[in-house]
């Protein structure tokens, strides 16, 4: 290669490179816009800013005014995220159903008892977000309700005969409360391909929303 054509060369890698570098960053921040923008939507832009605000408190692992507050703690707008805990739990065959199994998926997982009214007016969009969700992305996303009551015959009268929801049960709430630190519901987490927790949301919530897409969407 002639010296003009190295210079040539050199030159391109110089002001080449860190054009794809600021390319890279810029897609990484729009990427984080976007999953920003969806979660301001669904909690608001008052709670974003707050949870955004004890930023300080996720990273020392020291979050008793978010409990308090009732904010979905285990989202850092920062990054910074915790991996969920693993666990089995029984489906309503009788079959193990084991988190660290669905690594490579988005799960979408619901804690929820019959005796929550909450939890029931809720059911039906989890029920039909389940059903977009095989749709638009067959075995990739995992949409999954564990349940704190006796086992499927406890629920079943309030739930459609065949649902397309994943139903779990954990009776002795040795998952939901052991691991999770849940005692009220409805509480919905949702975990990525790596297995870690995204984004949780205390409460009631329209998971039929097209923004739940959005959200899933953005982690796959």
């Amino acid at each position: 290669m002639k010296k003009k054509e190295l210079l040539a060369l050199g030159l391109v890698i110089a002001i080449g490179t860190p054009l794809v570098v600021m390319l890279g960053m810029s897609l990484a921040d729009g990427a984080r816009r976007t999953r920003e923008s969806i979660v301001r939507s669904m909690i608001g832009d008052g709670r974003y800013e707050t949870l955004a605000s004890f930023h300080d408190e996720l990273a020392a692992g020291d979050e008793p005014e978010m409990r308090q507050a009732g904010f979905p703690h285990y989202y850092n707008p920062r990054g910074g995220f915790r991996r969920a805990p693993g666990f089995s739990l029984n489906d309503r065959w009788g079959h193990a159903y084991d988190l660290s199994a669905q690594r490579g998926k988005v799960v979408v997982m619901n804690f929820w008892s019959i005796t929550c009214p909450p939890c029931l007016e809720e059911m039906p969009s989890l029920e039909e977000l389940a059903k977009q969700a095989k749709v638009r992305w067959g075995d990739d996303v995992q949409v999954i309700a564990v349940s704190t009551d006796a086992g499927w015959d406890a629920v079943r009268t309030v739930l459609p005969a065949d649902p397309e929801l994943h139903h779990l049960f954990d009776p002795d709430k040795s998952t939901v409360e052991g691991k999770y630190g849940t005692s009220l519901y409805p509480e919905t987490w949702v975990i990525d391909r790596e297995g870690f927790v995204r984004f949780r949301y205390d409460g009631a919530f329209d998971w039929s929303s097209p923004v739940v897409l959005d959200l899933i969407e953005s982690l796959r």
